[in-house]
């Protein structure tokens, strides 16, 4: 996960320094007045950092739960400890996928529409 921290501070650094300061400079209202810097932190990260894009496509249902959860519980996050795991985990299982996959092209080379490994290696 610290790789792909690096990966959005390298590519969408400016998005990161301006969302952080909007949210350090708001108190309670952060999450309105900051609205619009986060999803241009969002746009940014998708475009940039597959790790991330593949995350939100596989993990949006529990990342909409988790993020319902601290809205209900802003004066009491720590109840949605067993969301953020379950965030966490599927964060992990998305990132141990694109290791895979990307094991498996170093190996054998960019696997091509409509074949298998096995016969872009040959």
């Amino acid at each position: 996960m610290d790789q792909t921290l690096d990966e959005v501070n390298k590519h969408c650094g400016e998005q990161v320094q301006a969302y952080a300061s909007c949210v350090e400079s708001h108190g309670d209202s952060w999450k309105t007045d900051c609205l619009d810097l986060r999803k241009a932190l969002t746009e940014c990260s998708d475009k940039n950092v597959t790790l991330m894009k593949m995350v939100r496509l596989s993990c949006q249902p529990v990342i909409d739960r988790y993020q319902e959860c601290l809205n209900r519980n802003a004066q009491s996050p720590q109840v949605c400890i067993d969301a953020l795991r379950d965030l966490y985990e599927c964060t992990e299982s998305v990132g141990q996928m694109m290791d895979k996959m990307n094991s498996l092209k170093s190996k054998h080379g960019p696997v091509l529409p409509g074949k298998t490994i096995d016969e872009t290696s040959k």
